[in-house]
Order: structure tokens, then sequence, then C-alpha cells
């Protein structure tokens, strides 16, 4: 989702995470964390937080999703990292005029070999058209709003670490330029019926899911929006999203991802595949076909802090009435994180990054590539 200016944000979402990250350090709970550490396990069974989790992304400026959010352990993997399930509602706000509210339950059944994930929300998200090409520079502001949901389903394969994915999906769209619809949208339908399926095989083969040093995750899948499934348009979208992660110099940890989608059809704008980099807005380079990746080297600094230093490269290409436009960019940055062991091994932290249009610090809760 696009383009701000970004120097001016930058400070904002820097400081607020080193306050986070230092209040976690500085709290009772965490100076008596190496007392408490053999409680750990029932300390992280059944938690209720109420959670202000920041919004740093430039596309849309910086802000928060704030709600209650419930909390729970989830069963030991066979394979692959334990994963937490949560339930919660939130609201949305950003300095960039982004609204919305959203409701979430995550869980897991039968001893997860069963995740069932449904999420619902309604949202007007301000955001920046740079083009139908990614080589593009228009800078024109324009307001998305949704409403809909998401219902998905995934079964292990056995005790490895496979497992398969369903996923249905419904929404209503509708955009609103500020300065009339540009030209070379002056075909496309203001509102949008968004509808189809998602089918996904992934194999997880990580130590952790928040802050992993060993293993990988690599999820294929395809997305077909299609009129028989209720959608207004027909498009299919295959997609890889791989990162993986083991010993660098050291005890350092050297992570890298790579995320390529290649879509066909007639899909609205703002659901082409993208170049996904810190220190790139979303969106902001996107075509029928894009890719990434990025590198990350961690290295512990302290019992619960760890310093990373993180660089990556993206290429988006898009072919439009027979003329095809490619951009490559790259980015890079530094990068804070502490260990908060009592809530589930969560990391917080805080990224700076440079990129072709500027500079974006982001704060983040958990891996910059958690999924």
């Amino acid at each position: 989702m696009p383009l701000p200016t970004f120097r001016r944000r930058t400070m904002l979402p820097t400081a607020c995470g080193l306050l986070l990250a230092g209040s976690i350090a500085a709290s009772p709970d965490a100076r008596a964390q190496d007392a408490a550490e053999d409680t750990e396990g029932k300390a992280d069974e059944d938690r209720f937080l109420v959670v202000p989790y920041p919004i740093t992304e430039p596309a849309i400026g910086s802000g928060v999703f704030a709600g209650p959010v419930w909390m729970r352990a989830g069963p030991a993997a066979g394979s692959g990292p334990s994963k937490p399930q949560a339930y919660g509602i939130g609201a949305l706000w950003t300095s960039g005029g982004s609204r919305g509210v959203a409701a979430f339950d995550h869980r897991a059944w039968a001893g997860g070999r069963w995740r069932t994930t449904a999420v619902a929300g309604k949202a007007d998200i301000r955001l920046q058209y740079a083009g139908l090409s990614p080589r593009d520079d228009q800078d024109l502001g324009f307001d998305l709003a949704v409403l809909g949901f998401s219902v998905q389903a995934q079964r292990s394969l056995g005790h490895g670490p496979d497992s398969l994915g369903l996923r249905v999906f419904a929404a209503r769209s509708e955009v609103g330029f500020d300065l009339g619809l540009p030209p070379a949208l002056a075909g496309e339908a203001r509102k949008a019926d968004i509808a189809g399926l998602g089918l996904s095989w992934t194999r997880d083969t990580r130590d952790d899911v928040f802050t992993p040093s060993r293993g990988q995750s690599l999820t294929l899948g395809l997305t077909v929006h299609a009129p028989a499934l209720g959608a207004s348009f027909a498009q299919q979208s295959l997609k890889l999203d791989w990162a993986g992660y083991r010993a660098g110099p050291g005890k350092a940890t050297l992570g890298m991802r790579t995320i390529a989608e290649a879509s066909a059809g007639d899909a609205p704008f703002y659901l082409r595949p993208y170049v996904a980099l810190r220190g790139v807005a979303k969106m902001r380079y996107a075509g029928e076909r894009a890719a990434s990746a990025e590198l990350e080297l961690r290295h512990p600094a302290g019992k619960r802090w760890d310093v990373l230093g993180f660089a990556g490269a993206g290429r988006a290409c898009s072919t439009r009435d027979g003329n095809r436009g490619c951009k490559s960019v790259t980015a890079g940055g530094v990068g804070v994180r502490f260990k908060a062991m009592k809530l589930f091994g969560l990391t917080f932290g805080v990224d700076v990054a440079r990129g072709p249009d500027g500079t974006a610090g982001y704060i983040q809760i958990g891996n910059a590539w958690a999924r």
C-alpha cells in the first residue's frame, strides 16, 4: 500500500518502539524473569491482554490497532514450532486517515492436527496510487473502503511439518479518488465484489514462530477469484513464500526470505502482486509479476536483546496495451529486538530502513517475516 512522505514519519514510530521495548525491559516482570523461567510454561497457558499493536507501514502512516486479545499456548507440535492460539477484536487508526474495526479467531483442534483462522472486518484505508506500471511515478490519493471476511482451515499431514490449507473469502470494496479516476483506470468499476478460494501447501520446520534461529517455512499458494464464486472479476494468482534460518558468524543467525507471485486476469489494481521489502511501501511497485528477496543477520547483545541488519532487492513487471514495464529496487536497514519470555516468547523492537523513496521506521512485534 503506497507512498506517503516517509521522512516525516520515521522518528515517531522509532521513538514509540524504543519506549515500548524499554518499558517491558524495565518492568517488574522482566526483572524477575530469571527467577521465574521455570514457570514460563504455566504463565503461557492462558493470558488476557489489551494489546496496542503499532502500525508503522509507510503506505498508510503511523497508528495503532488496539483491542482486547485472549491468548493460549498451542498444543505441542510433533514437528516445527508451537503456535499460540488467540482471538480478539480491535480498532484501527492511522495518521494517514485510515480507520477500521476487525475481529479474529485463531485456534487449534484435535491436538493441533487442525487449525482454523477466521477474520471479519470493515475498514476505510487511505492510500496513494502510483500507476499501473511499476515504472510510473504518480502520486494520487484515494480511499479504499472494504467490508468482508475470510475463513481458513489448515490440516497437518501426519506428524510431520507439512500441512494443507483451504481458505474461503468474500468482501465488497469501493474506491474513491481525490481528483477523479485516472485515465488509465477509466474502464474499471469503482465497486468490486471480491470472492474466491485459496489452496496452499506449507512446510514449517522452524524452531520458533517469533524468533527463529533454525529451520525454514515454505508456502505455495493458489488463489482464484471467479464470478462463479461471487466475484465481479476473474483472476488467478500463484505465490511462493519462503523463509530460512541457519547459524551465521559467531553467535549470529542468518535469515533469508523470498517471495514470488504471478497473477493473470482482470483484478482491480489494488489486488496485484507488489515488491515486499522493509523500506518500500506496500503496493508502491506492483504489476502482474513481482519478486522480493531479503537477507537478515541477527546477533545477540545480551540475554534478551538482539541487534540486526538487513538488505533486500525486488522487481515488479507489468504488461499493459502491449507495453512491458519493469522496475528493480533495493532497500536495507538496521534494527533492535527485545524478547519478553513470559509473553509466549514474543519479541518487540524497531527497524529503520532506507529504500528508493526515503527512510521508514517500523515497530515490530515478532519477527518481521513472522507468519
